[in-house]
């Protein structure tokens, strides 16, 4: 250890290593009702994973996505990710999604998720808003990380 320009005795804490970050391709699209929801990516960042999505409305122009859709993720051992927070950018018929999460200790691994109800706005048209509609369905992905042949330097760059 080195000492610090401080008083004497005083010693410098050693910085920890930097955690690898790293962004993985998901494209995992699940229908259900007329929405389509894909997950697109999953993207380690320190200590978060962020994955993020788009949420698609199909033969309903009358309505819009209302808030985030609840996406529990775990690992298949069932270790569940914890939630942060989630943030939506609704555009018409699409809106895209992301959802935060602690990074749990092994990255690579494969997931389970899962969305029970997307909520859905009535467009006003100059009428009163009405109240939220849940859309109930089970919108279910599994997927593994890495998913490519190539992964052994993903593997690599992760290790700790």
């Amino acid at each position: 250890m080195h000492e610090s320009p401080g008083p004497l005795g005083q010693v410098a804490a050693q910085p920890s290593t930097p955690t690898r970050s790293w962004a993985f391709a998901v494209n995992l699209t699940v229908d259900c009702s007329d929405i389509e929801i894909t997950l697109l990516s999953f993207v380690v960042v320190g200590e978060l994973a962020r994955v993020t999505g788009l949420v698609r409305i199909r033969n309903r122009p009358d309505v819009r996505l209302a808030s985030v859709p609840e996406l529990s993720l775990a690992t298949v051992d069932g270790s569940p990710l914890a939630p942060l927070s989630a943030h939506v950018l609704p555009h018409g018929d699409m809106a895209w999604v992301s959802w935060l999460y602690k990074r749990p200790p092994r990255v690579v691994n494969e997931y389970e998720g899962r969305i029970d109800r997307v909520d859905l706005d009535q467009h006003a048209r100059g009428r009163d808003p009405r109240p939220h509609r849940p859309q109930h369905g089970a919108w279910t992905f599994r997927f593994r990380l890495p998913s490519s042949p190539g992964a052994s330097k993903m593997l690599a760059a992760l290790a700790d």
